[in-house]
Parts: structure tokens; C-alpha cells; sequence
């Protein structure tokens, strides 16, 4: 039997990697076990996202007390993967480790992997935002430049790699978007998240930023103010903010101007199950996070990036996405809101992602 080894880092990893783990489990071909790195120990977050999405517990965890600078954190990371993958000796190792997106743990898994001899398979590769500034594009290159099987999301990820960069086209399969996987799993067009009745709201935008360029100075965050003030005057926004945010606003003496607003309702991080809902029951999005873009197309949501590009132009493409600037945006948001939603389906973005990709690892394991 074949030994297949998940990592999970992230609350995205957590989306993108529950339905390929349960699908595999159901399957009598491998034996899967799931590795969860995270950089502090485990807390209610973690759980219960995992648990929400059907994984009680992890095979495997590593912790990382201290992970200090980026260098040092990729470092100790690939140091405990190596640790994991060879400590049961040579016969008991993985056949395989898959690694989803682009965090740092991806990156250390997969360099760790592969000097143990360990073939890597890519979740969602070839994504790229052709902007080497952003950690995240780097991570991907990186990855996708020594990982055995590629699996993109998209045909233009799949011609990123394939005709891009070269990649061999037998080791390069297109399978879709596995987080709608989860999306279509959890999604229920009657639910209805707590905090909208707690927050007395009906109409409203939901806005998320996290991307160091908009939130890791003083300037950025002075000028994500103005554009949130001045977008809240086509409805009120909830802002969900990511604890790195919160530590910013609070670091440069900005909790006041962003505290205490009629238009703009601050809230913790909320669960994933009420996010998607606050999502498809919200009048439009506002964010720089890849997911939600993704999520928004097919909630069949208007999404405005602050970004100047995207790893996910198939949102764009079929509508939803707006990419919007400092310099445009109001001119942008005004538009796309009097032209109304007018959304295409995807491709392959259907629910059976983890099935064709659980078929592309066995191909690849077994030819």
C-alpha cells in the first residue's frame, strides 16, 4: 500500500487539503496520514476549522515555539519535516507529499522532502502574480520548480507551467479548484452567521486585508482608511481582522481612527462556515487575499482586489474580479456596481477536484 503524506499550515492549507485527505481515506490504495505544521501550538481556531471540515484530529503535528525571522522559520521548518519523513527509516517513508499554495511551510516541506528523496506533488500550481516582490509568488516558483507532479487549478495555470516555464506536460495535470470542493460542501443558502444579528446588519460589504503592502506600515494603513471610508458610502462594511492587522492598527496608533465608526464594524477572526456565508450574503467584497477572490466568483459576488495583479485571472474573466488601486478605485467600485452582477461559471470548478486529483496521484504512484 502506498504512503501519502498531506501538509496543512494554514486555514487555507486546512480548505484546500480536507476534501483530498477524506477522499483518499475512502480509497484502499494508500494509506494517508496528515501533517500539521503550525507555528504556535494549536489552539481553539485551528480545531475548529479542521474539525468543521471533517478532520477530528491530525496524524502528525509539528510545532514551532519560536519560528523568529522568515529565514529562520523556513529553516527549522525543512529541519522537523526532514526529521518527520525519515525518523521510521527508509522503508516506512512517504511515496509521496503533497503540499498545497504558497505559505513558507509548503516551500520548507518541499525542500525537505526532496533531499530525503521524496517525491512532491503541488496543489494548485502554476498560480502566478508575475510579482516577485510578494513572498507568496516567490513560494510558488520556487515549489513548482522542484516539485515531481504539478496539479493547477486552471488552464492559465496549467499554461504558466507547461508553456511558461517548460514543465513537462505528463507530469502536469489540470484538475480544478479543490476549495470549491469544500465551499459546495458546506454552503447551505439558509444559514445565516450570528454575528449579522449581533451586529444588527442586513445590507452590507465585507472587506478582509492581511497583504504586507496594505497593512505593515503606518501609510498603508492611513490609506486603506481613506479607501474603506469612502467605499462604506455605498453600504456599511464588517471587517473580520486578521490578528497581523490588528497587531499593525494597534502598533501605529491607528486603533481609534479604525474603533468606534457607525460605517465600519471591526470583528475577530470568525469561523469558515460563517465567512463563506457572510460572503454570499454580503452586497459586494473588498480585500487582497487570493481565496476570497476565488470564493466570491462562485458565491457569485462582486470582488474588488487591492492589488495591482492577481494569481487568479479566470476570476477576472468570468466577472467578478475587479482589480482596483489607490488611483482608481472609486471610479472602478462606482461601475461595476451600476452594471450589476453578471457572473460566468467556471471550469472544473465543479466539487469533484479531490476525486480527479486522489486519480492523479495514483497514476503518478502506480503507472
Amino acid at each position: 500500500m502506498r504512503r501519502i503524506t498531506l501538509v496543512a499550515a494554514t486555514r487555507p492549507n486546512f480548505i484546500k487539503i480536507a476534501p483530498l485527505y477524506l477522499c483518499l481515506k475512502q480509497q484502499g490504495w494508500c494509506e494517508v496520514r496528515l501533517l500539521y505544521v503550525a507555528q504556535h501550538p494549536p489552539g481553539p481556531m485551528t480545531t475548529e476549522i479542521a474539525r468543521s471540515l471533517g478532520i477530528p484530529e491530525f496524524d502528525d503535528t509539528i510545532v514551532l515555539e519560536d519560528g523568529g525571522s522568515p529565514m529562520r522559520r523556513l529553516g527549522i521548518i525543512a529541519d522537523k519535516v526532514h526529521e518527520f519523513i525519515t525518523r521510521s527509516g527508509p522503508d516506512l517513508m512517504p511515496d509521496l507529499m503533497v503540499v498545497p499554495g504558497d505559505v513558507d511551510a509548503s516551500l520548507a516541506a518541499t525542500i525537505a522532502a526532496r533531499r530525503a528523496g521524496v517525491p512532491v506533488a503541488h496543489l494548485e500550481a502554476g498560480l502566478r502574480s508575475f510579482d516577485e516582490t510578494m513572498p507568496e509568488e516567490l513560494n510558488r516558483m520556487l515549489i513548482d520548480s522542484i516539485s515531481d507532479l504539478h496539479l493547477p487549478p486552471s488552464q492559465a495555470a496549467m499554461d504558466n507551467l507547461v508553456y511558461g516555464e517548460g514543465r513537462a506536460i505528463k507530469r502536469t495535470q489540470l484538475v480544478g479548484n479543490i476549495m470549491i470542493d469544500t465551499l459546495m460542501h458546506i454552503y447551505r443558502a439558509e444559514y445565516r452567521p450570528a454575528i449579522l444579528d449581533q451586529l444588527d446588519l442586513e445590507r452590507f460589504a465585507l472587506c478582509t486585508f492581511h497583504r504586507p503592502s496594505n497593512v505593515d506600515s503606518a501609510q498603508a494603513l492611513e490609506q486603506l482608511h481613506g479607501v474603506l471610508k469612502n467605499v462604506a458610502r455605498h453600504q456599511p462594511l464588517l471587517f473580520p481582522v486578521h490578528p497581523r492587522t490588528r497587531a499593525n492598527i494597534e502598533a501605529f496608533g491607528l486603533t481609534e481612527k479604525f474603533t468606534g465608526q457607525d460605517w465600519l464594524h471591526l470583528c475577530d477572526p470568525i469561523p469558515y462556515i460563517d465567512f463563506i456565508h457572510l460572503i454570499a450574503r454580503s452586497e459586494f467584497v473588498l480585500t487582497d487575499s487570493g481565496g476570497v477572490q476565488e470564493e466570491a466568483a462562485f458565491l457569485k459576488r462582486l470582488c474588488f482586489t487591492f492589488r495591482d495583479n492577481t494569481e487568479r485571472p479566470q476570476t477576472i474573466e468570468a466577472g467578478s474580479n475587479h482589480l482596483i488601486s489607490i488611483h482608481n478605485y472609486q471610479s472602478v467600485i462606482t461601475k461595476a456596481l451600476a452594471a450589476g452582477r453578471q457572473i460566468q461559471d467556471i471550469p472544473l470548478w465543479d466539487g469533484l477536484t479531490a476525486e480527479r486529483v486522489a486519480q492523479c496521484l495514483r497514476t503518478f504512484l502506480e503507472p
